[in-house]
Order: structure tokens, then C-alpha cells, then sequence
């Protein structure tokens, strides 16, 4: 539980951050290998649909934060059905898969710090650094790492995450909608752009 609370929080600290990342970060890794690359493949196959479904969409141009919200959930709605993950979806399972057998909270956090910069996403809530300074805390009374299979030390870290959450104002609203507005809003600018760059 504690673990999945970790990971939530700081996905959701990283979609806040950078919507449209996963589209750029995909691109990249779809060089690395083989595998990646099909995967991309069948992302951008989805990705075309969700252009296609979603055309008759009216695009709220007025910046009206209700109407953003609309199609913001429209949108999502579509991508549900077309089995395509919200950008907090996609990096809560980056980060969840980080996790292996006998690794130390230590070694995840610095996974999940190596994906956040790979990303290009800073962490302006000081979140993984705070993290960082409560399991030191942590480590320093037991004298010992905290692995992520140990309950009793995940729990200590729970609540210290739990207190960080409320601190740092990242548990307030619904995240999920806020993370689909944030979403449909990243679109809107870049179609806003295209636009733009279309008339010049």
C-alpha cells in the first residue's frame, strides 16, 4: 500500500509537471530497442484513432475553464474506450515497474528520480528530495535500509509521505480530473500553435 502511495503521488507530481511528455519520452525510447519500438508502433496506431474519434470534438478556444472540462472528460471518455491510459496512468505504471524483489525504498526512489529526468520534467515540488530526507531519517533510527517488502518500513514511510502529500498541497481536488484537464489543455495549445503556424 505505502509503495502505491509513493508511486501515486509522485506520478501525479510529474503529470502536473509535464502533460505532454510521454509522447517525446516514447519517441526516444522507441530507438532503443526492438520491443520499444513496436510498442510505440501500436501507441501511434491508437494514438491516430483517438485523432480520428475525437475530431467532431468542438475544441473550447475561449480558455472558459468549464468547457475545457467538458471536452477534457469527452476526451478521456474516448480514450477509456480505446484502451488508451491518461498521461498519469502511463507514468504511474513507468513507475510502478520499477519495483523488483529485495530492492531498498532508497533504489526505487533513485529509479523513479532517473525516470522524472529522463522525462525532462524538474521537480518543482521538491517532492523526491523531501522523500529523500524522511527515509534518511528513517534509516538513520533503524540503522538499516528500508526494503520495499519490509511492511513495518514502508508503513513508517507511508506516514511521512502522507504528511509531505498535505505539506506540499498535492492531495487537494480530484487528481484525476485535474490531470485530464491538464491534458486536454496541453492539446489545445498545441493545436492553438499549429494554427497559428498554419496562418503565418
Amino acid at each position: 500500500m505505502a509503495l502505491r502511495i509513493v508511486t501515486s503521488r509522485l506520478a501525479r507530481a510529474t503529470a502536473q509537471a509535464a502533460p505532454g511528455f510521454y509522447a517525446g519520452a516514447a519517441r526516444h525510447m522507441s530507438q532503443e530497442t526492438d520491443i520499444v519500438k513496436d510498442v510505440f508502433v501500436e501507441q501511434q496506431k491508437k494514438f491516430r484513432a483517438l485523432l480520428d474519434a475525437t475530431k467532431d470534438l468542438e475544441i473550447p478556444t475561449s480558455g472558459d475553464k468549464a468547457a475545457i472540462a467538458d471536452y477534457a472528460q469527452k476526451r478521456y471518455d474516448i480514450m477509456k474506450k480505446l484502451g488508451i491510459p491518461s498521461t498519469e496512468e502511463r507514468i504511474e505504471m513507468i513507475l510502478k515497474s520499477g519495483k523488483e524483489p529485495g530492492m531498498t525504498a532508497r533504489d526505487y526512489l533513485a529509479f523513479v528520480s532517473e525516470q522524472r529526468k529522463a522525462m525532462g520534467v524538474s521537480d518543482e515540488s521538491g517532492l523526491t528530495r523531501a522523500l529523500e530526507t524522511a527515509l534518511g531519517e528513517i534509516e538513520g533510527k533503524s540503522g538499516k535500509p528500508v526494503m520495499v517488502d519490509d511492511a513495518a518500513g514502508m508503513k513508517t514511510l507511508y506516514s511521512k509521505v502522507e504528511a509531505l502529500v498535505k505539506e506540499m498541497g498535492l492531495e487537494q481536488g480530484d487528481a484525476k480530473k485535474e490531470s485530464m484537464v491538464l491534458e486536454a489543455e496541453y492539446e489545445i495549445q498545441k493545436l492553438q500553435e499549429e494554427v497559428a503556424k498554419n496562418k503565418a
